[in-house]
């Protein structure tokens, strides 16, 4: 079940940096984007196997990447929703199970926002450790 992220064991788990780059989700990934984002590149190749269990007519909208809030800091936490045509589907049955299907898990209460690599993820996969830990 997932835990909010101020929850003391999400911030207890340990952080064993990958090194995985950040990238600029419009120009690395057949994904929309509302802004500039980026993404650490293990965030990006599951938001693409995401889209592809997708519905076609259904597209991901990235809305927000790494900056230095505190809940984005990290470049493994996504704030996004998914459209079709002009209309936003939040509650699109499908993109839960597309989402945790390509490993991300969600951000209590949050339904916008998933994560992979970060401390919530971690915990929320029983992971040995996060992947990443904070950018400048």
């Amino acid at each position: 079940m997932p835990v909010p992220p101020s929850d003391p064991r999400v911030a207890a788990v340990e952080v064993r940096e990958s090194g995985d780059r950040l990238v600029d989700v419009a120009t690395t990934a057949p994904l929309r984007v509302t802004a500039p984002a980026r993404l650490r590149f293990g965030v990006v190749e599951r938001l693409v196997v995401a889209q592809s269990a997708l519905p076609r007519d259904v597209r991901l909208v990235v809305v927000a990447g790494h900056s230095t809030a505190a809940t984005h800091a990290t470049g493994g936490t996504v704030d996004l929703t998914a459209v079709r045509g002009d209309a936003t589907l939040p509650d699109l049955p499908q993109l839960a199970e597309a989402l945790t299907g390509a490993g991300l898990v969600p951000w209590t209460p949050c339904w916008w926002r998933w994560s992979y690599g970060d401390q919530v993820w971690a915990y929320a996969v029983r992971a040995p450790h996060a992947k990443y830990g904070p950018l400048p």
